[in-house]
């Protein structure tokens, strides 16, 4: 007999009990006729139990009573020392025996339950009957129940105790106070307080257990210490211990076993503590073995550093899992990781997390050894990753790696990622977060950065210990400052601890103009830069920094040059550029002059540029040119003009083409 079985032990008891007294008292009532053919004196009744000073009227030594089925079959025998029938109307029975016999396990013989007390009673005008002193119900050589009184209500259809009752098993023990059995519906009710101790019965509350043992099978000394090859001991299984304040419920049905907790329940077995409004256990009536539980109501659930809440919480032995739910929100946490959705289903084979609904999860980011929290001191966490979901989330034990699905939102820091595949890889040890994957519809939403507000692309990755997050578009992504200022770039790094922004591959940047300089309109203040190698954002400097044939395009004005240095003004928009390495500029509105040196400062407030040169700058304009150690550009006044010693050159048309 398995340890699940003896759970249940108290569903046959209900059934068994009833049948065993509604014989009994249906025996009780013919013994008269048979004292009205056989009458004796009466005589003064002495050392009967309880009897008194009443007058006996019929006594009968050495009682057996059989009962019999349809098929002649003694399915129900009544023994007493002594039988005592007490001023015409009360049974009194000395140590009464009652043995209810079982055919239906033919393959096992024929299976006995016995009911024995120091004391039975009868009223013949009530027809209420009772059991008393010491009562006891042996199921099995290993399971009995005891309690000092039982009272039989023929009007009501059932016997009951207010008296403590105890059922005792092979690695269980149940206790209560009062017991209740319905003799139509064969449900069995202790009153109130009640408490199951089991032995030996290996059940991890939330599934989550590496232990790779079953419930199911575990030795049938489980409870009792052993050893192993070695000699040595091993340690024996925690107990099982279940408590309620309210009705203990057994009930017996065709397809399960059900036995029913009310009312401040708490389950409990090693670091595992379960607390709720009701449990109900469900089990196969064939091998007696647990099929499911669930507890509901308030559920409060803790093992070790795991914490759960939610309105119902579910174990299923066939499929190994837990499922918690809740109308409104689930919650589950472990150290630093908490999740809440509608419904969460853990197994405890594959370590496997399913949440079919949507969601929330928040967990902490890796930090390196010894490193600082961050935000400590400051008042904020920017340790924290946050993800919400639409459709679904899942989360494998073996690779530590959850993956979300459907109009996912990613929370860090000051920035928002929108996705709609995400996967998240944990570390090894905790739930804290070293990285995760995004794709589908990337959008990406920052509000600390000058450069851009918000960035578009295929593919996103975070790396926790390095600190960037990587963007990828196919043929470019996308970084976008409302409708003012757009880039597009194959690939995008946002690095965190130094707050700069990495562009690598070819790319572009647009700059809408304001069109709030003299005599020129918005589109003539519109600025493009694009470059060949990567461009390098720096959030404290406000500086954007462009490498390897950079060009910027403005109005009517061209620079060229080996980089070029932008600068961000407090209205974030690009105030200021520097030029350095083969410097060309040319001007339409300077009559098409034309500049080389080797370092070109552009004031794109008052739309003036110096250029100088190493060791001088030269200047063209209408087929002639100069070198001079500085060269101005005045695009606001149309006006060119240079320091130092020029020296003008005419430039014939072969001098012109061949330097071209």
């Amino acid at each position: 007999m398995t340890k699940r079985r003896y759970v249940l032990i108290g569903i046959p008891v209900a059934c068994l009990l009833s049948i065993i007294v509604s014989l009994i008292l249906s025996e009780s009532k013919e013994e008269p006729r048979s004292a009205k053919q056989n009458p004796s004196p009466s005589r003064q009744l002495q050392n009967i139990p309880g009897a008194g000073t009443e007058t006996v009227t019929q006594a009968v030594a050495g009682l057996t009573m059989p009962s019999y089925d349809e098929q002649g079959k003694e399915v129900v025998i009544m023994r007493g020392e002594n039988t005592f029938l007490l001023n015409d109307n009360v049974y009194k029975i000395v140590t009464p025996e009652i043995e209810v016999r079982d055919y239906s396990q033919s393959e096992e013989g024929t299976q006995s339950v016995f009911i024995t007390s120091r004391a039975g009673e009868m009223n013949s005008i009530s027809d209420e009957g009772s059991l008393s002193d010491n009562v006891v119900i042996h199921f099995d050589p290993d399971t009995r129940l005891d309690t000092d009184y039982l009272r039989y209500l023929p009007e009501k259809e059932f016997v009951c105790t207010d008296e403590p009752v105890t059922i005792h098993g092979k690695g269980i023990k149940i206790v209560g106070q009062g017991c209740e059995i319905d003799l139509v519906s064969k449900k069995m009710w202790i009153k109130r307080d009640a408490e199951m101790e089991m032995d030996g019965i290996k059940n991890d509350l939330f599934f989550l257990s590496t232990d790779d043992t079953s419930p199911t099978e575990q030795p049938e000394e489980a409870h009792l210490p052993s050893s192993d090859e070695n000699g040595t001991q091993k340690t024996p299984f925690e107990k099982t211990v279940i408590r309620s304040s309210g009705q203990l419920i057994f009930d017996r049905q065709s397809e399960s076993n059900i036995m029913t907790f009310n009312d401040h329940v708490k389950i409990q077995k090693g670091s595992s503590t379960v607390f709720s409004d009701k449990l109900v256990i469900f089990l196969d009536p064939q091998t007696k073995q647990t099929r499911q539980a669930i507890a509901s109501g308030n559920v409060l659930a803790s093992q070790g550093t795991k914490i759960a809440k939610g309105g119902f919480l579910t174990w299923d032995v066939n499929t190994q899992s837990a499922i918690l739910e809740d109308t409104q929100k689930a919650e589950f946490a472990k150290d630093d990781l908490n999740i809440d959705a509608q419904k969460i289903i853990f197994y405890k084979d594959t370590g496997k997390i399913d949440i079919p609904s949507p969601g929330n999860l928040k967990a902490k980011i890796k930090e390196k050894s010894g490193k600082k929290k961050a935000g400590a001191g400051t008042g904020t966490d920017d340790n924290t990753i946050s993800v919400k979901w639409e459709g679904k989330m899942n989360f494998l034990d073996n690779t530590r790696e959850a993956s979300f699905e459907k109009d996912i939102e990613v929370q860090k820091e000051n920035s928002t990622l929108l996705c709609d595949n995400l996967n998240v890889k944990f570390s090894g040890g905790d739930f804290t977060i070293q990285s995760f994957k995004a794709t589908d519809k990337i959008h990406i939403i920052d509000k600390r950065d000058d450069l851009f507000s918000e960035a578009v692309g295929d593919r996103a990755t975070w790396d926790a210990k390095n600190k960037v997050t990587i963007l990828r578009g196919q043929p470019f992504a996308l970084l976008r400052e409302g409708d003012r200022r757009q880039i597009l770039v194959p690939r995008v790094l946002f690095y965190e601890d130094g707050k700069t922004v990495l562009c690598e591959g070819k790319g572009s940047l647009y700059e809408r103009g304001e069109g709030n300089l003299p005599n020129q309109s918005a589109e003539e203040t519109d600025l493009k830069v694009t470059w060949a190698k990567k461009m390098m954002y720096y959030d404290t400097l406000r500086k954007v920094s462009f490498y390897e044939e950079a060009e910027a395009t403005r109005g009517g004005q061209k620079l060229q040059a080996d980089q070029i240095d932008a600068y961000l003004g407090n209205d974030q928009n690009i105030h200021k550029i520097i030029a350095t390495g083969n410097v060309y500029f040319s001007s339409k509105r300077l009559e098409n002059s034309e500049g080389f040196g080797s370092l070109f400062t552009w004031d794109l407030i008052q739309n003036v540029a110096l250029l100088t040169g190493n060791p001088k700058a030269e200047l063209r304009k209408g087929g002639s040119r100069t070198f001079s150690e500085k060269v101005y550009f005045n695009m606001a006044e149309n006006q060119v003009s240079w320091e130092g010693r020029p020296h003008w050159q005419i430039m014939s048309n072969e001098t012109i083409r061949s330097q071209k």
